[in-house]
């Protein structure tokens, strides 16, 4: 019976420090493509799409952010993997410890989707309030003066999120000269290529808004609000999930490292 205690207990080590070390070298193998993709598009990345160069500065901090990532991604893998295949109680330690700061960050998310999901979802619907109305005052003005980027983004808003104006559907827009108009994003055949060509060539009321879809689209009916809101709740139940799935298999990796500098404590 002792016997058969021990070898069980061998064999839960094994398949725990198994479960170490592949993690860690999916870990690794993800900080890698981080890195070389971080670096490829930091060095081409106006070559590849130079419109993008208008947002350099955004640009530069999303790549910065990426290459840090990576490299977490990188050095916690070859620790952990190190760390596992050695049993060194030195390197499980540092792994243990950053593990267990991701885990704790994790539930730091976790507990703000629930808590500020609410102030997440006030701030977007505001935000995206401001920038419908002034399109709509724009659009309503005999000389409309609205920068491109806010023109096309409001009606890519809409077409991809299929919702029309911000809380009534298509009637938010009005009426111009006794007709219900619309902004062209809320047809479901709209096309931003076509769109911005005709905008490029001067804004009008008329192109800003419409009567009608072309080509017998449809026209969305769902206010924006309302999908922005069932958006939120959708994300942050995601969110949720995934990172409690996290914290799950990391709380396995912990208890692997510990059971590793176990052994290697008893050797």
């Amino acid at each position: 019976a002792v016997v058969s205690t021990q070898s069980t207990g061998g064999c839960c080590e094994i398949i725990l420090k198994a479960i170490l070390v592949v993690t860690n070298v999916i870990v690794m193998v993800a900080g890698i493509l981080l890195l070389v993709l971080g670096g490829i598009f930091w060095t081409k990345q106006f070559d590849m799409f130079p419109d993008l160069e208008d947002y350099s500065t955004s640009i530069t901090s999303v790549l910065v952010a990426m290459l840090v990532i990576g490299g977490l991604l990188f050095l916690i893998g070859i620790i952990g993997c190190i760390g596992a295949c050695s049993g060194k109680s030195g390197l499980l330690n540092i792994y243990f410890v950053v593990v267990l700061i991701f885990v704790i960050l994790e539930i730091v998310v976790i507990v703000l989707a629930v808590v500020k999901k609410n102030d997440f979802e006030d701030a977007f619907v505001e935000t995206g309030t401001e920038l419908f109305t002034e399109y709509k005052t724009e659009a309503n003005d005999a000389t409309p003066d609205l920068d491109e980027v806010k023109v096309v983004g409001v009606n890519v808003a809409q077409f991809t999120f299929e919702c029309c104006g911000v809380d009534t559907g298509s009637s938010w827009w009005g009426n111009r000269n006794g007709a219900a108009v619309f902004a062209p994003g809320c047809c479901s055949n709209f096309d931003s290529q076509t769109f911005e060509n005709s905008i490029q060539a001067g804004l009008t009321q008329e192109k800003m808004l419409i009567t009608q879809c072309p080509d017998d689209g449809e026209v969305f009916q769902v206010g924006c609000q309302e999908q922005a809101n069932a958006l939120a709740n959708a994300f942050s139940t995601v969110i949720i999930i995934v990172v409690a799935v996290l914290i799950a298999f990391e709380i396995l990796c912990l208890v692997a490292a510990c059971v590793s500098k176990k052994r290697d404590l008893v050797a």
